[in-house]
């Protein structure tokens, strides 16, 4: 914590275990050919316990793979066939380890005839280490990938809410320009009628006082008729 860490890809992770696997594979297959050879007893035996910590190491590995494989998605589904071949060989040499010990039991011979060196034991705990680390790795870029998914989800909701709110404001800004437009003619309508109105008033207000003039000159004329 707070010292920066590696960043190592999926693939890369996967084929690490993969070389775990495949060496531990190829370290069974020659302890057991010394544990069931003539060679002397002490190492007979402990190429028999030591066949099965190399087995149970190909099996750790065996399982990373798997859960990488899972953690890749899509991506790891060309590696399918690989990590079934490998989930055989684990299989045929559990068998192969179950034959050797029960040999070397009918032999008399311990699984612990000798105990391991220290050089050995340390092999042994920085395998399970990378394990460990390998493991703490997956989890984080697994952690990742799901956080990274949970944001991408909700900004494809914050995305379409806005683009349903971009829609409806599009279609009120429509309904206001049909609204505007209407005003607009009814607007233009009145002002006609308006004018219209106006130029009757006119009109009629000029019949009215050529008709006012007319009368009084009829008056005025029958006034001087009069008087003469």
């Amino acid at each position: 914590p707070g010292g920066h860490q590696p960043v190592v890809s999926t693939s890369e992770v996967f084929q690490s275990y993969e070389e775990d696997c495949r060496t531990s594979l190829d370290k069974l297959r020659s302890l057991a050919a010394v544990a069931e050879g003539s060679g002397p007893a002490a190492e007979r035996a402990a190429a028999g316990q030591e066949l099965v910590d190399a087995h149970q190491t190909a099996s750790q590995a065996l399982q990373q793979m798997e859960l990488e494989l899972k953690s890749m998605g899509s991506l790891g589904a060309p590696l399918a066939g690989k990590l079934k071949e490998y989930r055989q060989a684990i299989v045929a040499n559990r068998t192969l380890v179950r034959n050797v010990q029960a040999r070397l039991q009918k032999e008399g011979l311990t699984a612990r005839a000798t105990p391991r060196s220290a050089e050995e034991e340390k092999a042994l705990a920085e395998g399970h280490n990378r394990l460990r680390s390998g493991t703490r790795r997956l989890e984080d870029s697994r952690r990742t990938a799901l956080e990274a998914e949970e944001i991408g989800l909700n900004v494809m909701s914050d995305l379409h809410s806005q683009r349903e709110t971009i829609m409806r404001t599009k279609g009120h800004l429509n309904e206001l320009d049909d609204n505007l437009g209407t005003t607009k003619r009814l607007l233009t309508g009145l002002i006609r009628r308006s004018q219209a109105n106006q130029a009757m008033v006119w009109c009629l207000a000029v019949v009215l006082f050529i008709i006012l003039v007319f009368v009084i000159y009829l008056k005025l004329a029958k006034l001087s008729a009069a008087l003469r």
